[in-house]
């Protein structure tokens, strides 16, 4: 969602969407399924040519766990507090932030994309191995079964025999 900056007035504006276009594979490989769409209340307010975006968000995504491949809810929400600045000039490539602005993004003709910094928000939220459960035991890597239901029987894989001379090699 964008926003022109000539539709905020002196006084702010109060934004409120729920981006249902969002894909789940937008959002990163580890989530699944998008089972509530992100929604987002935005409070922007005009500073010269800056304009101060503080939001509220949440989401529910089904994401899938890194050892079983099973999808898991996950409910996601949060807080947060932006300043949109005009993007650089093309030849002036490095901005150099100081501590005090690691929570900027820039903007281009006139309009602050709302959907992708909540999209950037949302990605950085997540985690990028999600589990399960902790001691979740992931599946067999020779016949797939997974291991949560049970031995499965299979042999440990042998040892590669291209690496065979290296596995008798004792290490002082």
């Amino acid at each position: 969602m964008k926003v022109r900056l000539e539709d905020i007035p002196p006084e702010g504006l109060t934004v409120e969407y729920t981006d249902t276009r969002l894909r789940a594979q937008d959002l990163g490989l580890q989530v699944g399924s998008i089972i509530s769409p992100p929604w987002a209340r935005w409070q922007l307010k005009l500073l010269g040519e800056m304009v101060r975006a503080q939001a509220s968000y949440r989401a529910s995504l089904g994401l899938v766990c890194s050892r079983c491949l099973a999808e898991t809810p996950l409910d996601v929400a949060g807080e947060l507090d932006l300043v949109f600045r005009p993007q650089a000039p093309a030849e002036d490539d490095d901005v150099q932030l100081g501590e005090d602005e690691l929570e900027v993004a820039f903007y281009e003709g006139g309009e602050v994309d709302l959907g992708q910094a909540l999209l950037d928000e949302l990605s950085l939220t997540l985690p990028m191995a999600p589990l399960c459960r902790p001691d979740c035991p992931g599946i067999c890597p020779v016949c797939g079964r997974l291991l949560s239901e049970g031995a499965c029987g299979c042999r440990a894989k042998e040892t590669d025999p291209r690496w065979a001379k290296l596995a008798k090699l004792e290490i002082e």
